[in-house]
């Protein structure tokens, strides 16, 4: 169940499950837990402000050899 959160915003990291459908039942198994959907319903509630900034994006993803040394 750890790994559940890393799993759960697959699309954003350029994932797609269909090419690995054991992960992808697992995946929807524990998405369909109840208290699985009970945390996330709370999480939306509680974190309405963004937790970074675009300039904190930046840095942090998206970044190769070329961005870091300043190339195009």
């Amino acid at each position: 169940m750890a790994c559940y959160p890393w799993i759960a915003y697959h699309e954003k990291q350029g994932q797609n499950l269909e090419d690995f459908p054991h992960i992808k039942r697992w995946f929807q198994s524990i998405q369909a837990r109840p208290g699985v959907q009970r945390a996330y319903a709370k999480a939306a509630e509680i974190n309405v402000a963004p937790t970074m900034t675009e300039d904190a994006k930046r840095i942090l993803f998206g970044q190769d050899a070329g961005t870091v040394r300043g190339q195009p």
